[in-house]
């Protein structure tokens, strides 16, 4: 989770062992870095948008695995385009892994460490 600078990775996926609860939170706290890219280098605004809105109050309410499940795919896909957005915006700041060619996963680059 480069984009957010956190530590580990966030999980709001469902897998064996993960309660309603920490999905929501999880999911939550994706969404909340999301909308702090509004201050970004590249700026993402979704805060206002009608459709973002609702997004978050379904899952701010969702009661089972299932309701945080429907949220997963569109929170996913506004992530996928912003990388996508952050790749063209700011090519020297992404890693490219694969082939562009043939198929490749772009992700934004660790920050460099130094000494």
């Amino acid at each position: 989770m480069v984009l957010f600078r956190l530590e580990r990775t966030l999980k709001y996926k469902a897998k064996p062992g993960r309660g309603v609860d920490q999905l929501r939170s999880q999911l939550l706290l994706l969404m909340d870095g999301i909308e702090r890219l509004a201050t970004a280098t590249v700026p993402l605004h979704v805060a206002h948008y009608e459709g973002w809105v609702d997004l978050r109050r379904r899952v701010g309410a969702a009661q089972r695995k299932s309701d945080l499940r429907r949220a997963e795919d569109p929170v996913d896909a506004v992530v996928c385009a912003y990388v996508a957005l952050y790749a063209q915006r700011r090519p020297e700041g992404v890693t490219i892994y694969g082939d562009p060619a043939t198929g490749c996963i772009v992700t934004p680059s660790l920050p460099t460490r130094r000494p």
